[in-house]
């Protein structure tokens, strides 16, 4: 291989890795580096209540979950809230969006059913559509 070709193929190759590594970029989460599923609702996550006006245990989310049957609410404080331990799955009374974008709730597993919107700082109880009925959750649609 010549210094022409040699120069052409690591100039392919940095190309190629730059076009990756800003794909990677633009599909990563606007929470990615925040901890969640902790049981405690911070700032730019989005948290499902097991009780009505944000009671009980909260199950906290900073990505996407399109099925919520393997996920549990969270006491971080060991005071043993209310929900302690039951499925997130068809158990939500109230929310609120920490985040400053639109998160998306659907009745079923993996976006299906009726869709609800919560746009960001939103906070209140599940109206009579979603009490008990939310199976997934996502901050962009597909």
């Amino acid at each position: 291989m010549n210094g022409n070709q040699r120069m052409r193929r690591v100039s392919s190759l940095a190309v190629a890795a730059i076009a990756v590594g800003g794909f990677t970029l633009g599909v990563a989460t606007p929470a990615a580096a925040a901890t969640h599923n902790n049981g405690t609702l911070e700032s730019s996550e989005f948290g499902l209540y097991y009780n009505s006006s944000l009671g009980g245990c909260v199950f906290d989310l900073g990505a996407a979950e399109n099925d919520f049957a393997d996920f549990r609410f969270k006491d971080p404080s060991s005071v043993n809230c209310s929900g302690e331990g039951q499925s997130t799955n068809d158990n939500t009374a109230s929310y609120r969006n920490r985040a400053s974008y639109t998160w998306y709730v659907w009745t079923d597993h993996f976006q299906e059913g009726t869709r609800g919107s919560l746009p960001g700082g939103y906070s209140g109880n599940a109206s009579s559509t979603f009490k008990n009925e939310i199976s997934s959750a996502s901050w962009y649609i597909f």
